[in-house]
């Protein structure tokens, strides 16, 4: 008897929606593109429990006759696509045929649907990949798709999903990039029956970018010219300079209609703004490419969420020369007056904002450009600071360009690296607060407020107790609207939001790390002393010496919290034999 058999469509299909549903903004993302491609003008979503009970996709296209409804539930079957030469040049959201078969195998499924010429409409009930029934149906033109109980065949799937909250935010953020994506369809997004956002169609981009994205984002955004050069069209909003995000999640890139993940065009955008922005950090942009459909190669990711193109260079070179004579325009921005490289920017000083004296309060207010330092107490020396000399021995000879410093030692010479030396002191002290369940906090006499996206509100939420314990203090007075009362003493209140705002994005894209308690502290330590910089020339010389000495009271004096050196030492007999 032979061991090999044909699965049953059944289980053939819930394999398959292990791939296209992974969570059920994947169910609402599918839903959204065969809508567009219906040439839908109005699209409606509504959902439950974080679209885990319920989600509902209604839209006024096309619609499909009776015996397309049943047909486009089967697999691989699709209207998009007819030869395989056709996957050279895919012009539309969906091709494969496989969307409607996964879901309707993994939840209750309903499918009305109505084209313009029927009198009526038909529903198509499917419940576990098992047809219940078919019939006709009285509605308007257009399709509506209700899948309920999402993993009710499959409920081990249901252990690997998030909050009702999380995945809640996951959906609203896709349904905003897609609104976003295209002004010109109306967008209508509910939960449990409140109104997340409405936009109507057929809106200017930057009004589509303040109903949904937020005014704040809209004031920090201006419209860029429309640039077309062999076969490629550049358009869309970019962020003003200075203006950056600790992750890419404002980083918006869309190709033919098609919001995606391109490293080329994530790369490109981050290029032109280096001399603007941090190092590290990334520019606020909505960029939309219309390319050849030739030119990209959509069915690389089983999602559908990446995209190679033909001519990677080409594509690269066209998107930085675009945007920065956009930038190179608005020198009444604050950019430098010299004349910016089209092609390879060269990286210019960024500039360091100088620490406070330890133990001594400070505000800092950085420019666009400059790092923010914050605010250290060194721990108790163990012994006086008399003169020049430490009891660990080391006697300051120099301070050598202002970022590192020449002391004598016991056993010959050292270079000590200033900035690395500050952030590993700082690092341990905060990581001594988390272990300590003690951190050291600064109420705020007038609390700052954040409105935050919906994944890091949701973070925000499920966190709260970590964060807490960081010495954080939050209070909830709206939807995705907080009030902050509390903040660590390291964290300047002038620089608290843009900090809170890339941590709750940085914690949102690690979740498991900072579901650990242990690992978790570690990370936000190290974001915490990411911006921490040290010149010479902002320290006395005894507070030069008292960074020494704090250093070796660390754990690991000898590298900072990225594993660089602190300081290089020669021995008396490495100097002789270099001598010799």
């Amino acid at each position: 008897m032979s061991t090999i058999r044909v699965l049953d469509p059944t289980v053939a299909n819930q394999i398959a929606a292990g791939e296209v549903v992974e969570r059920p903004a994947a169910v609402v993302k599918e839903l959204l593109e065969n809508a567009l491609d219906a040439g839908a003008t109005r699209v409606v979503v509504d959902f439950s429990r974080g679209g885990k009970a319920l989600t509902v996709v209604e839209d006024n296209g096309k619609g499909m006759t009776p015996e397309e409804a049943l047909l486009s539930v089967e697999r691989h079957a699709t209207s998009k696509i007819r030869l395989a030469a056709d996957l050279d040049r895919i012009a539309t959201f969906g091709f494969r045929g496989e969307a409607l078969p996964s879901i309707a195998s993994v939840a209750r499924f309903t499918l009305q649907t109505r084209p313009a010429a029927a009198p009526s409409g038909t529903e198509l009930l499917i419940n576990g990949g098992r047809v219940v029934h078919q019939r006709e149906h009285g509605m308007a033109p257009g399709t509506r798709i209700e899948v309920a109980n999402l993993f009710h065949p499959v409920p081990a799937r249901l252990k690997f999903l998030k909050s009702d909250e999380t995945e809640a935010a996951h959906i609203i953020r896709l349904v905003r990039l897609y609104a976003v994506s295209h002004p010109q369809v109306g967008f209508l997004l509910r939960e449990d029956g409140r109104e997340i956002f409405r936009s109507p169609g057929n809106v200017p981009l930057l009004d589509r970018v303040r109903e949904i994205w937020g005014r704040q984002v809209a004031d920090e955004v201006s419209l860029m010219p429309v640039f077309e050069r062999d076969g490629m069209r550049l358009s869309g909003l970019l962020g003003k300079p200075g203006v950056s995000r600790g992750t890419r999640q404002d980083l918006v890139t869309v190709v033919n209609g098609r919001p995606v993940d391109s490293r080329t065009m994530a790369f490109a955008l981050t290029e032109s703004y280096h001399t603007l922005i941090p190092k590290g950090r990334y520019p606020l942009a909505f960029a939309f490419l219309e390319i050849d459909p030739a030119w990209v190669d959509v069915n690389v990711h089983p999602a559908k969420r990446e995209v190679r193109f033909r001519d990677e260079a080409r594509v690269r070179g066209f998107l930085i020369q675009s945007v920065l004579s956009v930038l190179q325009a608005r020198m009444d921005d604050g950019l430098p007056t010299t004349t910016v490289p089209a092609i390879t920017p060269t990286l210019g000083p960024a500039a360091v904002a100088p620490l406070a004296s330890p133990g001594a309060a400070s505000v800092v207010s950085p420019s666009p450009t400059a790092a923010y330092v914050p605010p250290v107490s060194m721990p108790p020396a163990s012994a006086p600071v008399s003169g020049s000399s430490l009891r660990l021995g080391w006697r300051l000879l120099a301070r050598l360009r202002e970022e590192r410093a020449v002391f004598e030692t016991p056993t010959g010479l050292a270079i000590l690296d200033l900035g690395a030396a500050h952030q590993r002191v700082l690092y341990e002290d905060i990581l001594r607060q988390f272990s300590e369940r003690k951190p050291i906090s600064q109420p705020l006499l007038v609390p700052l407020t954040i409105e935050l996206e919906p994944l890091p509100a949701a973070v925000l939420k499920e966190r709260m107790g970590l964060l807490q314990d960081a010495g954080f203090d939050f209070e909830e007075y709206g939807r995705n609207f907080w009030r902050v009362g509390a903040l660590p003493i390291w964290l300047d209140p002038a620089d608290a939001l843009g900090f809170l705002r890339d941590l709750l994005a940085e914690m949102a894209r690690r979740e498991g790390d900072f579901g650990r308690p242990a690992l978790a502290y570690d990370a936000l330590a190290r974001l915490a002393v990411n911006k921490a910089r040290r010149k010479g020339d902002a320290l006395a010389d005894g507070e030069l010496l008292e960074l020494v000495q704090a250093l070796f009271r660390t754990a690991q004096p000898g590298t900072d919290p990225k594993g660089r050196r602190t300081f290089v030492e020669w021995t008396d007999a490495d100097l002789g034999r270099r001598f010799g």
